[in-house]
């Protein structure tokens, strides 16, 4: 596959990892919260307090109490989607400063990308007119693209925009093709097609801060910068 986008990749790699301390940091003050509840007050304040330094443009909590931030505002509605508690504290880290990297990379197109995280595997999806075109859950994966159920179309294919802006973003950034496959959800998206990405190992318990991998922490947030504008290339090629 040949992208139609072209992306500085040495110049997020090396700004990736500019940040690597604060990241690490990040990730090990999740770890360190007592509990396992995404909606402890901890979390959320630890949370937020690094969403805040980042240059979001809207920070608002919804109903659910999930932690919502924006970042642009095209028409092609992004949802990059991690889990509170330790179980996603991986994810956190890295959708976290994808919006950093996407702001000072100047790397903008014709998307809104919400940043979320909820005690929920899933976010509330139509809460106060949220609603978005596609869901990325920044999950344990490996650093695999995981293909997720849509309610209305079962299991997305390759051949879904979706999955072809996940497999175009790796292949830019890692010049490697990646590991594509199928994995149920938790729970449905009503119709909103969902793949699922993230450094740790897929179904593995909540990681302790050494042994995950710290370069693939990196690349994981390098692919959630990026993803934003392959996704938009990929809905206009349809």
């Amino acid at each position: 596959m040949t992208p139609a986008r072209v992306i500085d990749t040495q110049r997020l790699s090396t700004l990736a990892h500019e940040y690597e301390r604060e990241i690490l940091q990040f990730f090990r003050d999740l770890l360190a919260v007592p509990g396992d509840n995404g909606h402890s007050q901890g979390l959320f304040q630890r949370i937020r307090h690094e969403v805040e330094k980042a240059p979001y443009e809207e920070i608002r909590v919804d109903a659910a109490g999930n932690l919502l931030a924006r970042i642009g505002s095209g028409n092609h509605k992004v949802m990059l989607h991690a889990q509170g508690g330790t179980a996603g504290a991986a994810g956190a880290a890295g959708i976290v400063y994808a919006g950093r990297l996407i702001h000072e990379l100047g790397m903008y197109d014709d998307f809104t990308l919400w940043v979320a995280n909820s005690a929920a595997p899933f976010p509330v999806i139509g809460e106060g007119g949220l609603r978005p075109d596609a869901v990325l859950l920044a999950q344990p994966t490996n650093l695999c693209i995981q293909m997720r159920e849509a309610a209305v179309e079962g299991f997305l294919s390759e051949s879904h925009p979706l999955v072809q802006a996940a497999i175009a973003t790796y292949e830019t950034l890692f010049e490697l093709p990646p590991m594509v496959t199928q994995s149920p959800s938790a729970a449905a998206l009503v119709g909103i097609p969902a793949i699922a990405f993230g450094a740790g190992e897929d179904g593995a318990s909540p990681p302790a801060a050494e042994p995950l991998s710290m370069r693939h922490l990196l690349k994981a947030a390098q692919f959630y910068a990026a993803f934003p504008i392959m996704y938009v290339d990929a809905m206009k090629r349809q």
